[in-house]
């Protein structure tokens, strides 16, 4: 249960009004559930992308990227690609193991479950022999996510857990279930920025045409403004409370007029009236 009674996002929250996200007993409102589960579920896909960016990086000569720029060695890039997969993979294993426990599923340590293939062994289906065969990283990151993403809002809600967070090299430290969705969304922001399909985003003045949200002094947003990254992808203007987006032509007319494209103005109320 919620002690707050408010989502807590806070201020990342679609329902944040200036002083409180949206009301919920719940760790975690509606909206911000759905995020997160839409977030974890491509951490099969940043896994396996990141292991062709690793592989790329390995391949590619030493002076291509020691000479004149200051960019990254190959060796150094594939470390940090390399420690990120580890991380992601580690992560799902501890987060799947406690669901597994609080849900009580079957565990595939000590239980020849349904798949053929878990992390610890492989159930021979044709003869009936047992071999120990630990599963590729991949397999395991796959298995994890899918039994995450259909209890998100069950792991949000664990009590807190002694875990190692990141890693078996880590100090051993309380993680509740809501730290630990927060951080296995995090592993995705940090897999697309390591892939390079972030987008940079900048603060911009004015008012959303879709929730109304206004500017609040001292806070950042509203509005945002992309910067594409190729001279041919379109700009966007988008709310970081509600999440809308429309092309910034659109808020370059909003700028001049002080309303937006298709949005009716004071007078044309009166008028309709």
């Amino acid at each position: 249960m919620n002690e707050t009674g408010h989502c807590l996002n806070a201020h990342r929250c679609p329902g944040w009004d200036g002083r409180h996200a949206e009301p919920t007993d719940q760790p975690y409102c509606g909206p911000c559930l759905d995020r997160y589960t839409q977030n974890i579920a491509r951490l099969t896909y940043d896994y396996l992308d990141l292991a062709q960016l690793h592989e790329t990086s390995m391949s590619q000569a030493a002076g291509e990227h020691t000479t004149g720029g200051g960019h990254e060695s190959p060796t150094l890039l594939a470390d940090h690609i390399e420690a990120l997969q580890a991380e992601i993979v580690h992560a799902v294993s501890v987060w799947e193991y406690e669901l597994r426990v609080t849900c009580r599923l079957s565990d595939p340590r000590t239980f020849a479950p349904l798949w053929r293939r878990t992390v610890y062994d492989q159930l021979e289906l044709t003869n009936g022999a047992r071999q120990t065969r630990p599963a590729r990283p991949g397999h395991i990151v796959q298995r994890g996510v899918t039994i995450i993403t259909a209890r998100v809002d069950r792991l949000a809600a664990l009590p807190p857990a002694r875990v190692c967070a990141s890693g078996i090299e880590d100090e051993p430290v309380d993680m509740a279930g809501w730290e630990a969705v927060q951080h296995l969304a995090d592993l995705h922001g940090r897999a697309r920025a390591a892939l390079g399909r972030t987008v940079r985003k900048f603060w911009i003045p004015g008012e959303c045409w879709t929730c109304d949200a206004r500017p609040i002094r001292g806070e950042d947003g509203p509005l945002w403004r992309s910067e594409p990254v190729r001279a041919e992808d379109p700009m966007q203007v988008g709310c970081g409370k509600c999440g809308a987006q429309r092309p910034y032509p659109d808020y370059e007319q909003y700028m001049a007029g002080l309303i937006w494209p298709g949005q009716a103005s004071d007078s044309d109320v009166r008028i309709a009236a």
